[in-house]
């Protein structure tokens, strides 16, 4: 299983080197990731968000360090402007990174799993099956217990269209924050949003339903996936 990870995330990763020597960083092969559960985390510096739910995420990974070292990893794919702000958002993260330099990997890796929003959580199984297509809402609500069910290769079904957590989307209606379920845009009004509970009330102008992302992966969450396409 090295090999698929290695083709889909490169020969080698970095790492914040913990043993205060000159190098900030040091390089890790990625079969390091050989018979781990590997999720991938789509995030930013810049991203508001991210910064919330960064030290969320660290915590549950380090709490289960002691039990899953040898079966559970976190690979930080950048969407940062500048490689300074890569460098000090990365020195937060106990995980592994692609190389900010690798623009294009990383570009086709969003592409690959349909990322439309950050922060963004894919996790896949030792044989590069899809596990989750939302890690970030499986840890808000599960914490460590998330992690634990992945290393279980537990599959997660895709949420059903009133379940899907629109993260940093509020209704404009009831203040529902954030919308669940579906949700719907005013495209005449500036940044409008409304749960389906405040669609039904009516609104000044006509309403679009906003296609819920990564339903796409939701579908192939029990067919896994080709890493090499």
């Amino acid at each position: 299983m090295a090999t698929k990870f290695r083709d889909l995330l490169g020969e080698s990763l970095l790492e914040v080197n913990t043993d205060q020597t000159s190098e900030t960083y040091r390089k890790v092969p990625t079969s390091e990731l050989e018979n781990k559960v590997v999720a991938i985390y789509f995030s930013a510096h810049w991203c508001g968000p991210c910064q919330n739910f960064t030290p969320k995420l660290a915590d549950c990974y380090m709490n289960v360090q002691s039990e899953l070292h040898d079966r559970f990893d976190i690979v930080f794919v950048s969407s940062d402007n500048d490689e300074k702000s890569f460098e000090e958002y990365f020195q937060t993260m106990p995980w592994k990174a692609i190389p900010y330099s690798d623009r294009e990997r990383a570009e086709k890796l969003g592409e690959k799993f349909h990322v439309s929003g950050i922060p963004t959580l894919i996790v896949l199984a030792v044989n590069g099956a899809i596990l989750s297509h939302d890690g970030r809402n499986d840890i808000a609500n599960k914490g460590v217990e998330a992690i634990r069910s992945w290393v279980k290769n537990e599959h997660k079904l895709p949420a059903s269209p009133d379940e899907y957590v629109w993260h940093g989307i509020f209704c404009n209606g009831c203040k529902m924050d954030p919308i669940t379920g579906q949700r719907y845009v005013c495209s005449t009004c500036d940044e409008y949003d409304l749960c389906s509970a405040c669609q039904k009330k009516g609104h000044d102008h006509e309403l679009t339903i906003m296609e819920q992302p990564l339903a796409t992966i939701g579908k192939l969450v029990w067919k896994g996936i080709n890493l090499n396409s």
